[in-house]
């Protein structure tokens, strides 16, 4: 079934799932605040000049986006511009609090609303090779199951309305709690006299390799940090899981020192339009272990 499409936010995920789907042969309309990406797919989309445009001229919209504060604000618009019998599916890592509400926001409205955060990395999105987990109404979703399938090799519904964006927070914190473990436990060693290369060939066992292990054990043992995943972005899901705890008034015991040495680590930018890769926490700790 041919759709008219709307991605808010095309950016390194979102342009990967926008080819696809216009591969899919859906009427695509692209809006981001960054030209430049939405320019890319002129001649193969519709390239709006506002937020507004691409809402007004779309039945399904996408929302690519940076936090679950610019999506707020972005649905705030679409809100206002009627959504009966709209669906926006939000890809973005957005905090679960946050999607519930939107979610019955768009139900009480007439619309429907489906978290599908996603499980890989942005070439996985434009091979369509990434996973996707799907949250909402499994009637709704059920219904749209050719469009989703038309960016994903699969997808897997996970229940009610923002378990998918926990299903995600869940996955980054377990991973990104290995990156600060070993970020701190290479140079404390380090600074006992273990080189980083003996003990990475000591840990690199079946007891401890996955995927975290290995691509951030390779980082801190070379030293070098070249930007896959943003400090920033790894900052912004541990705080998403701290509210989490606070809400539910439990102590976040191991995220507290995750985010102090997080901070610390973005205090130390050169400039503040330098973007610093999640594993510069490394860096941070060799240099504390030094004074």
């Amino acid at each position: 079934m041919k759709r008219r499409i709307g991605f808010i936010g095309v950016g390194n995920m979102g342009k990967g799932i926008c080819h696809n789907v216009i591969l899919a042969g859906h009427e695509v309309s692209v809006f981001d605040v960054d030209k430049e990406c939405a320019e890319r797919f002129r001649g193969q989309a519709h390239i709006c000049g506002t937020l507004e445009e691409v809402c007004t001229g779309s039945n399904v919209l996408f929302l690519s986006l940076p936090n679950s504060d610019t999506v707020e604000k972005v649905m705030d618009t679409v809100f206002s511009l009627g959504v009966k019998g709209k669906l926006v599916i939000d890809l973005s890592t957005s905090n679960p609090v946050s999607t519930r509400k939107l979610y019955g926001r768009m139900k009480a409205l007439g619309g429907d609303f489906v978290d599908s955060p996603l499980i890989a990395g942005p070439q996985d999105a434009w091979d369509k090779t990434l996973t996707a987990v799907v949250a909402g109404d499994k009637e709704v979703i059920g219904s749209y199951d050719d469009l989703f399938l038309s960016y994903c090799r699969s997808y897997d519904y996970v229940g009610d309305s923002g378990n998918g964006h926990l299903v995600k927070l869940a996955q980054n914190w377990a991973g990104l709690l290995q990156a600060v473990l070993y970020a701190q436990l290479y140079p404390v060693m380090n600074r006992y006299g273990l080189e980083p290369e003996k003990l990475y060939d000591i840990l690199n066992t079946e007891f401890f390799d996955n995927w975290f292990f290995q691509f951030y054990s390779k980082k801190y043992v070379n030293k070098t940090y070249s930007l896959d995943f943003s400090l920033e972005l790894g900052l912004k899901d541990l705080m998403y899981m701290k509210k989490l705890c606070d809400e539910i008034g439990v102590p976040g015991f191991m995220l507290d020192g995750a985010i102090d040495l997080c901070r610390i680590a973005l205090k130390e930018k050169r400039d503040k339009n330098e973007v610093k890769d999640m594993s510069s926490i490394a860096d941070t700790m060799y240099r504390l272990t030094e004074n």
